[in-house]
């Protein structure tokens, strides 16, 4: 368990100074890695005693093994003053969250959902109902009866007749709302459970939720844009922990899979062993990790010596102890589910960090100089999903002086052959989107209008005069949704990196070059 879930789980139990304290030691992080403890309390100002308490409180047995915790805790890179860092820190910082991802909270949120009958999704703000129409179609696939509340005044229509079988999630950014905050407590009030999904860990709301569960975001540039897609990235654990064929329903567990054969090995080699060799072999069956530590240690743990495990290793048919080991690691190395929908969760994992490597070497040079040649933007949609890729999008934007908005390309033709001077983007998501993009398209006028297509690779968009491509990445299903949504993400990123960059540059030209600041002032 990490520290802030031991923090979460125990903070009712801290005092308000020890609370203070934790604060401080959290804050001040990665000055305070690498010390002693005397170095460190020293440091805060703080007492070893309160330092004690505080650990005994999170549940560590004393304050080394606190001590040790903090030491081995990863700080983020700094990336508050965007201008001053490259995106590989944003890169890195990324990579370590999905990597980190708390699996314990989110089968906290399966075990809730599977015991459910009704799951009511509340959202507040445009992302969130965003983030909301995904996980609700999420569920769906697996079955389940969602309901979404868009207006909070429903919460009391409806309070009256929610029962234990009834799941609320909350989906909120910082759960600061007030008018969400009295929503929750009217629901507190029935017997419905409530999980709220934040990226604040400590907040008013989680105090009336039976659990919170926490979307560990970062911003750029101070409060200017904080990352959206990772909130995706849960969606998609979510749904592969929901289905049938997850690493959870399946015998793919190590220390199952090394019970599972020692226990073969007993069964097809009986008439060979002794009474001894069957009570080593089923002290192995009991504690599996054992069999791949050294000999040393299993001799010590199980008080035999190497020569018991050698005649043990003998009867089951290998040449030694080395070779049994060596023969069970082949065999799990090799073992295949029987369904490959989903291979393992590392490979779930995996696909995420390879979705952001593909992602953070895409060239949007094209892209970028076409978004800062126009200020009129218009976003073309085509169906209920990349429709709130685009909102995603403005939203993003919101940060910059373009004036963006979005169009169904199908329905407003009308509208879309009279501008002047715009740049469209098309969001090109499916077979169907290709076809509307195809109509819609032969209504530009080019003489004063251009075309960014957002596509998949197989898409046919030749023909047309489309002035800038991006390509959404190949992605495995389980992963699709945190793939679009941190490419767009990380093209607005880019393109903020380059912007701050390109004004910093003129303006520090403009203090050794007298002229050209004239130029630019008067531009």
């Amino acid at each position: 368990m990490s520290i802030l879930n031991r923090f979460e789980k125990s903070k009712i139990l801290l005092s308000n100074s020890e609370l203070s304290i934790f604060e401080q030691i959290w804050t001040n992080l990665a000055n305070l890695q690498g010390k002693t403890l005397t170095e460190m309390t020293d440091a805060m100002h703080i007492s070893r005693q309160s330092f004690l308490r505080i650990a005994k409180k999170l549940g560590y047995k004393d304050s080394n093994e606190f001590l040790l915790d903090l030491n081995r805790q990863t700080v983020f890179a700094d990336i508050t003053t965007t201008a001053m860092v490259q995106p590989s820190v944003l890169e890195q910082n990324i990579h370590h969250i999905i990597n980190h991802f708390d699996t314990s909270q989110i089968k906290k949120i399966i075990d809730s959902v599977e015991k459910s009958e009704r799951i009511f999704l509340i959202a507040t703000g445009k992302a969130q109902r965003n983030q909301a129409n995904i996980l609700s179609k999420i569920l769906i696939k697996h079955g389940y009866f969602v309901v979404q509340i868009y207006d909070l005044f429903e919460v009391e229509e409806i309070k009256n007749n929610m029962h234990n079988t009834d799941l609320v999630i909350v989906l909120t950014r910082t759960g600061t709302s007030n008018d969400l905050l009295n929503a929750v407590r009217s629901i507190n009030q029935t017997n419905a459970r409530i999980i709220t999904v934040t990226s604040l860990r400590s907040n008013p709301i989680s105090n009336w939720s039976n659990f919170t569960v926490f979307v560990n975001t970062q911003k750029i540039d101070g409060n200017v844009y904080e990352l959206n897609s990772l909130f995706y990235g849960l969606f998609e654990l979510i749904d592969f922990y929901l289905t049938d064929d997850s690493i959870t329903k399946q015998t793919k567990d190590k220390q199952e899979l090394v019970q599972n054969l020692l226990s073969n090995y007993m069964v097809s080699t009986n008439d060979h062993l002794s009474i001894n060799d069957k009570e080593l072999l089923l002290n192995f069956i009991q504690s599996p990790d054992l069999v791949f530590t050294s000999i040393s240690n299993i001799s010590q743990k199980l008080n035999v010596s190497t020569t018991t495990l050698f005649r043990l290793s003998k009867a089951l048919g290998f040449k030694g102890f080395k070779e049994s080991r060596s023969s069970i690691g082949l065999e799990i190395r090799d073992f295949l589910p029987n369904s490959n929908q989903y291979d393992s969760y590392q490979t779930l994992i995996k696909n995420f960090n390879q979705s952001v490597n593909d992602i953070m070497s895409t060239d949007f040079s094209i892209a970028h100089k076409l978004i800062s040649k126009y200020n009129r933007i218009c976003i073309i949609y085509h169906d209920q999903y990349s429709e709130i890729l685009a909102d995603e999008l403005i939203r993003m934007f919101f940060h910059t002086d373009k004036l963006m908005q979005k169009i169904n390309g199908q329905h407003d033709s009308k509208f879309i052959s009279e501008r002047k001077d715009t740049l469209f983007i098309f969001l090109i998501t499916s077979q169907n989107g290709e076809t509307d993009f195809v109509q819609t398209a032969s209504k530009i006028n080019y003489a004063n209008n251009e075309i960014v297509a957002f596509a998949n690779k197989d898409t046919n968009i030749l023909g047309y005069k489309v002035s800038g491509k991006v390509f959404f990445k190949s992605a495995t299903a389980s992963t699709h949704y945190f793939s679009d949504m941190w490419l767009l993400e990380f093209f607005f990123i880019s393109y903020f990196y380059q912007l701050i960059f390109f004004k910093e540059r003129i303006y520090n030209l403009s203090k050794s070059v007298p002229f050209l600041y004239i130029l630019t002032k008067s531009a």
